[in-house]
């Protein structure tokens, strides 16, 4: 026992070390496993026996046909077969999909999928059952570890399962809206930019039939897309720990996976040092030793090499992929920025709404900056750019005793112009923020706090520095900002 102990400790540093070292959440690629571990969810080759046995058009058992066929093979044999029961002038179970069977002749088999599934998956944590449970977890246990994979707050889910319970897992917290996005099938592709809180269903789903991966039929399909795919799923892999757990080590689907991971590797390496494997041992207390290494073939003989995480218990596992810092915030209030601020940047300008690439460019560059702009601060009182500039002209000269915009200019402005050669009022800063229309005066002037200091400290004639990046002051500042003429030589 005291092996396992130091066993699990070097492991549990290990992921400390590789998702502290990281400023990204890790993902996940998740399998089966996980769905037959919390309520007996079937492998592949148990759905389609369960399925044969069903069909009253095999001639024979399942066994017979799978000798010579390969899972995707089974599955157009199931197709065809469910297809021609669906017609059978005697039978009304599948009447009111016959519409639909021109457009997906598959669809009988992959409705009777999709019926199952939803039989079969649990809608909420609490409905799980000690009798569908893996033989050696409890109630409690499951729980745990549930709530232990949803503290991970993985960057994204990517998953081969058809079944709704990592939907389950990551958005049912009784509110109306998804903490993570839902994308099936060849949506992935579509999606126009890389976000954040995705559940990806690279093989469909069974809120639409029509997308499950089935048939030899779909994974030639799904193989000639899968170039589009890979790359679209390296963009995760550059950066991210990745967590694999519900398969097998032969899984096709884990080579197809670290077969693009493998194109991260330089030259001839093959070894992924943030890549970590659990693989599920029920006799682990029973093992001589345990190895930190596991070496997958990818075809070809081509081999990878990845982290190998050994467990019965799952807790401690996850608790380890949740020890990074986290998002502080919902995860789904990030994927919401991300997304509007995508479409934003990319939407024509209009006079009801300009886009400001100066200070995109600005955010870009700087952490501070966009910290400013989301109203992220060290110190409470600073509230962010927009939010900090909450006085109105009438409000600055109140506070500052100037009593009229004439005595703002003349006592304030013009000093700073003089001095610096700068009209603080002719762009964004921090001490003033206006939007203007293209060749019209703004709609509106705020002040911040900071201006008031500013004007007390030059009506007093102390020190100042103008806390203002010197990218941040346009070339036209003077004839965007109050008007200082009368009062300038």
């Amino acid at each position: 026992m005291e092996d396992i102990e130091e066993y699990q400790l070097e492991i549990t540093e290990d992921i400390r070390e590789t998702v502290g070292s990281k400023p990204v959440q890790p993902i996940l690629f998740v399998g089966s496993g996980l769905s037959k571990r919390y309520f007996s969810g079937p492998s592949w080759d148990g759905l389609l026996s369960n399925l044969a046995a069903s069909c009253p058009k095999l001639e024979y058992n399942y066994g017979y046909y799978r000798q010579s066929r390969d899972p995707p093979e089974m599955g157009s044999l199931l197709a065809d077969r469910f297809s021609q029961w669906a017609w059978d002038q005697n039978e009304r179970k599948f009447s009111d999909m016959k519409p639909d069977y021109e457009q997906n002749p598959d669809i009988f088999l992959k409705k009777e999928i999709s019926d199952r599934f939803k039989e079969l998956t649990p809608e909420t944590v609490d409905e799980l059952t000690e009798e569908k449970l893996d033989e050696d977890l409890t109630i409690e246990d499951a729980a745990n570890e549930i709530d232990l994979l949803r503290d991970i707050q993985p960057h994204a889910v990517i998953t081969t399962n058809y079944d709704t319970f990592l939907e389950t897992i990551f958005n049912n917290d009784g509110k109306e809206d998804e903490k993570y996005d839902v994308i099936v099938g060849e949506k992935i592709l579509r999606a126009p930019h890389k976000s954040v809180g995705e559940i990806l269903k690279i093989h469909g789903s069974v809120t639409q039939p029509e997308s499950l991966i089935l048939t030899s039929e779909d994974y030639d399909e799904f193989v000639n897309r899968k170039r589009y795919l890979s790359s679209k799923m390296l963009t995760y892999f550059a950066e991210h720990p990745l967590l694999i757990v519900g398969y097998s080590a032969t899984d096709p689907n884990v080579r197809s996976i670290l077969s693009w991971v493998n194109q991260l590797l330089p030259g001839d390496e093959m070894v992924a040092e943030d890549i970590y494997f659990l693989n599920f041992c029920r006799n682990i207390e029973e093992l001589d030793e345990y190895s930190l290494r596991k070496r997958i073939p990818l075809g070809e003989e081509r081999y990878i090499s990845v982290k190998q995480i050994m467990a019965k218990d799952f807790g401690w596992v996850f608790e380890a992929f949740a020890s990074g810092e986290g998002f502080e915030v919902d995860i789904r209030y990030l994927r919401k920025l991300l997304a509007n601020t995508y479409e934003v940047v990319r939407s024509k300008s209009s006079r009801e709404r300009v886009v400001d690439h100066q200070r995109l460019e600005e955010v870009a560059e700087d952490q501070g900056e966009l910290a400013t702009v989301l109203g992220i601060s060290a110190e409470e009182r600073d509230r962010g750019f927009l939010f900090d500039h909450d006085l109105s002209p009438s409000d600055l000269y109140d506070e500052t005793g100037l009593g009229s915009a004439h005595k703002f200019k003349e006592k304030v402005l013009v000093p700073i112009y003089q001095d610096s050669g700068v009209n603080i009022t002719g762009f964004k800063n921090s001490y003033h923020i206006a939007f203007w229309n293209e060749g019209e005066s703004p709609d509106y002037r705020r002040y911040s706090s900071a201006a008031v200091g500013l004007c007390n400290r030059v009506m007093e004639g102390e020190e100042y520095n103008l806390n203002i990046p010197e990218s941040r002051i346009n070339e036209d500042h003077m004839e965007r900002g109050l008007d200082l003429s009368p009062f300038i030589d």
